[in-house]
């Protein structure tokens, strides 16, 4: 009886280190293919987002240059389109949600730059706030 006993203990322990293994190796492929699924959507929301801001700035710079009528109504145009960045920022939170850190979404984010940019000039064009 003791032996039986002593027997399952040792197996259920195997089983458990077994287990605990198992979820640590599995971690990294989980996030490796979340990545890989979000990626085309996370770019696209990178950079509707980014275009968003900065015609934003753009907009509101020309207000404080000239301001009128038309300026501000780029402006409000301007701020409808930052509903963009919510839906990037959503993203964001669902992927942190899934068991994505900050570092890996910035990786995504930067995967996302290097996708549409070709050559260095185009990287730091799209990294540049212009004033």
């Amino acid at each position: 009886m003791r032996l039986a006993s002593r027997r399952s203990s040792i197996i259920g322990g195997v089983a458990f280190s077994i287990g605990v293994v198992a979820g640590i190796a599995a971690a990294p492929i989980w996030k490796m293919i979340l990545m890989a699924y979000a990626q085309p959507s996370f770019a696209t929301l990178t950079f509707k987002c980014d275009h968003a801001m900065r015609e934003h700035l753009v907009a509101k710079q020309a207000v404080v240059q000239e301001p009128s009528a038309k300026t501000v109504a780029h402006v409000e145009a301007a701020e409808i389109a930052l509903l963009d960045c919510q839906d990037y920022d959503l993203m964001r939170k669902q992927l942190v949600r899934w068991g994505l850190s900050e570092n890996e979404l910035s990786e995504m984010s930067l995967k996302a730059v290097e996708e549409r940019a070709g050559t260095l000039p185009d990287v730091v064009r799209i990294h540049e706030i212009r004033y």
